[in-house]
């Protein structure tokens, strides 16, 4: 097994649309042991970062994106306020909507599935990641919810002349550490969202499936690792696209009423 660490190029954060937003980088490591060489394929975005070594064909794992550079962007796409992140979030799907509606011809449809699914995808980790961020940075309740509740932050330590730094400078590292989490990693988001916000996302086995398809999709143009083309069920785009409007839309809806309960206490 090879371990390292690699640097990952940052989202366009000027970009609009998850679509825009993805950065590209290609790297080669080799093996201590064997001597044998692996390439390294690394896509980020609004929605998150995969990893890709030699073309799909060997499994990896890896964790939160590593910047080369820590400066904040003042400008990050979580900044927009969740009800904005719903609008964008919804004109996505719109528009998924409306191309499936498109007469390809039989020859097509595949491609206009694979890529439609993965966009979809795409733009729900998006939401889920920006709306997460921005409600959580904006409330010192929520912060010191996510430090007592999250182990990445139980593991910190520092000396006692630190604190008054560290605590300055406190939502600097919760945004921070937030941007850098990837959020099609549903096992860690799930009990976050439930812990930090009080939304119990549910049953989404639906979309811990969509998550892996999207994979295929992103990486090998709609073909698994046996090299074999997915298969879509009939209408299984369209709905998963309703599924993933109305988790967000409740997501959206418990937000709403957390910031409302936030701003008359009494």
């Amino acid at each position: 097994m090879v371990k390292k660490t690699m640097p990952c190029p940052e989202p366009n954060y000027m970009a609009e649309r998850n679509r825009d937003s993805h950065a590209y980088s290609e790297d080669s490591i080799e093996c201590e042991e064997c001597g044998e060489s692996y390439e390294v394929s690394i896509m980020n975005s609004f929605g998150g970062a995969d990893v890709s070594v030699n073309g799909g064909n060997v499994d990896v794992n890896f964790n939160g994106p590593y910047y080369d550079n820590d400066d904040s962007d003042d400008e990050g796409y979580w900044r927009e306020e969740p009800s904005e992140q719903l609008r964008i979030f919804h004109r996505h799907l719109d528009s998924a909507q409306e191309l499936l509606k498109l007469d390809v011809g039989p020859n097509n449809v595949f491609s206009l599935n694979v890529m439609i699914y993965g966009h979809v995808v795409a733009a729900t980790e998006g939401f889920l990641s920006s709306v997460f961020i921005k409600t959580t940075v904006g409330s010192e309740e929520l912060i010191r919810r996510l430090l007592e509740t999250d182990p990445e932050f139980s593991e910190m330590k520092f000396s006692m002349s630190q604190l008054f730094e560290k605590r300055e400078g406190i939502k600097d590292t919760v945004a921070g550490y937030l941007q850098k989490l990837i959020f099609h990693d549903l096992k860690k988001i799930k009990p976050m969202y439930k812990s930090v916000l009080g939304h119990d996302l549910g049953d989404i086995s639906w979309l811990f499936k969509a998550v892996s398809k999207r994979h295929d999709c992103v990486h090998r143009a709609g073909y698994g690792k046996d090299e074999k083309p997915l298969t879509f069920d009939e209408d299984e785009v369209a709905i998963l696209i309703q599924d993933v409007r109305n988790m967000c839309q409740s997501v959206m809806d418990s937000v709403t009423k957390l910031e409302e309960n936030q701003s008359n206490p009494f």
